[in-house]
């Protein structure tokens, strides 16, 4: 029986982040709920020129970035991004004196051809995050609902070897950067693969 095709994807749930410490990522924690993430990619290409035409174009590629969009921001998460302070009765807004590096886990749905409806799992890795806007409103009769978006930074993490004992790296020596890593329902790991930040490594 051949694979099924997502045709469009859709949603985004379940966002979660884990902050790391000497290298080593704690447990994953939520965010609550989540309204919508958009991610860019940070790349362009430097053209080099020689007697009037391209010689050689270079890609200069710098990550992505990105903004995550959730109903409230927990104070847990912006006290481990070094934004606020617990005190003896409530939390203080605070100086950042810090950048926390960390890795943000979420959803999203899909319509497969077939369909299903398959729900992809992807992680972000080496992301660091700008402290969220805050914009309370009542000008009408009815509720009006708050949003926070997040603007992220996406570095990412190096790509292993098969074995995880080493840095990958491809025919010409290149270090693999990995910005992202996405399992589809039947890929191994597919069932556990939010409940810890992985280490992507290469097949063989």
């Amino acid at each position: 029986m051949p694979t099924p095709v997502t045709l469009v994807r859709f949603n985004v749930q379940n966002a979660k982040y884990a902050t790391q410490s000497s290298g080593t990522y704690g447990s994953p924690v939520s965010f609550g709920t989540s309204k919508k993430i958009a991610l860019e990619r940070d790349a362009d290409e430097k053209k080099i020129y020689g007697d009037g035409y391209v010689i050689v174009t270079i890609p200069n590629d710098r990550g992505k970035t990105g903004t995550l969009t959730v109903n409230n921001v927990p104070d847990a998460y912006e006290v481990a991004m070094g934004r606020k302070l617990a005190l003896g009765a409530g939390y203080a807004d605070i100086k950042q004196r810090l950048v926390a590096e960390h890795a943000i886990y979420f959803e999203t749905c899909g319509a497969a051809d077939n369909g299903s409806l398959p729900v992809a799992k992807t992680w972000l890795f080496g992301v660091t995050s700008k402290a969220p806007s805050e914009n309370f409103d009542q000008n009408t009769d009815d509720i009006n609902e708050t949003s926070f978006d997040i603007p992220l930074t996406i570095k990412g993490t190096h790509v292993k070897n098969a074995a995880g004992t080493a840095d990958a790296v491809d025919a010409n020596g290149n270090a693999i950067i990995a910005y992202s890593m996405t399992l589809y329902p039947g890929d191994t790991g597919y069932d556990n693969f939010g409940n810890s930040v992985p280490t992507p490594k290469t097949s063989t």
